[in-house]
This record gives C-alpha cells, sequence and structure tokens, in this order.
C-alpha cells in the first residue's frame, strides 16, 4: 500500500513538473510582455555596465520610460543616448548618482521627484558590493 502511494506522490510530481516545463517552453517562444510597460517608468542603478544596463536595454525596448542611475557620468549619459537613438525616443534620462553617499541619493531623488510625481518602480543594481558602507543605522 506505502509503495502504491510511493508511486501516486511521483506521478503527480512528473506532471507538475512536465506541466511547468512545457509553459515555460511555450513562452519562449512568445514575444508578448505580460505587462504593458509604456506607462510605467522605472529608475535603474548601475545602468551604466553590465546588468543594469542589460536591464535598461530590454525595457527601453518594451516602452517604459527609464531613469538611469550611475556614478560613471559619461558612460551612463552615453547609454541613455544609444537606448533613446534606438528606441526613437527621448523617454529615457541619465542621472549622476552616487549610492555610496547617503546625501547625494536624497539629491538625485528630489530631483526625480520633481519631474516623475507618480509612482517609479526601481531596479536596483549592485546593492551586494564591496562599496557597501555600514553605518549606524545599517548598511548604506
Amino acid at each position: 500500500m506505502a509503495a502504491i502511494q510511493v508511486i501516486v506522490q511521483y506521478i503527480k510530481l512528473f506532471y507538475i513538473l512536465f506541466k511547468h516545463w512545457f509553459r515555460d517552453l511555450i513562452g519562449l517562444f512568445s514575444d508578448t510582455p505580460l505587462k504593458d510597460l509604456n506607462s510605467e517608468t522605472i529608475l535603474i542603478t548601475g545602468a551604466a555596465s553590465g546588468l543594469g544596463k542589460g536591464v535598461a536595454q530590454r525595457l527601453a525596448q518594451l516602452g517604459a520610460t527609464l531613469i538611469l542611475w550611475d556614478v560613471d557620468e559619461a558612460t551612463n549619459a552615453r547609454v541613455a543616448e544609444e537606448l533613446n537613438n534606438a528606441t526613437k525616443s527621448k523617454r529615457i534620462h541619465a542621472m549622476k548618482c552616487d549610492l555610496t553617499n547617503r546625501e547625494n541619493i536624497y539629491e538625485c531623488a528630489k530631483k526625480v521627484n520633481k519631474v516623475y510625481l507618480k509612482n517609479i518602480h526601481v531596479y536596483s543594481n549592485r546593492l551586494g558590493t564591496r562599496k557597501n558602507r555600514y553605518c549606524d543605522h545599517g548598511y548604506q
């Protein structure tokens, strides 16, 4: 009797795994995004290179308005210009922001808040790097 229950459990497990695998496989060939991003404003930190740049490229293709924060001002501006040219829009904006300086983060956030008075979604890149410093309140 116990062996039958184990077999039934394995059959259920394989059914669930196959169902999700098949659904994800079909989703790979679909180019439609899960959500319309044309009305969304997204702030991306560390957007001048690496993972942040890749996320910015994909979100720009999906039509989102992007605010790119990076400490490397020249490269960040170049990335914003490239994305604006690629999407033929002016929806990508670059700002210099040093995430190791709390006051600078507040200044940049105030500037963003003056321009965009709606909800902003934040994709924060590089939060777990060596540059994080410990202060009295915790990590900044």
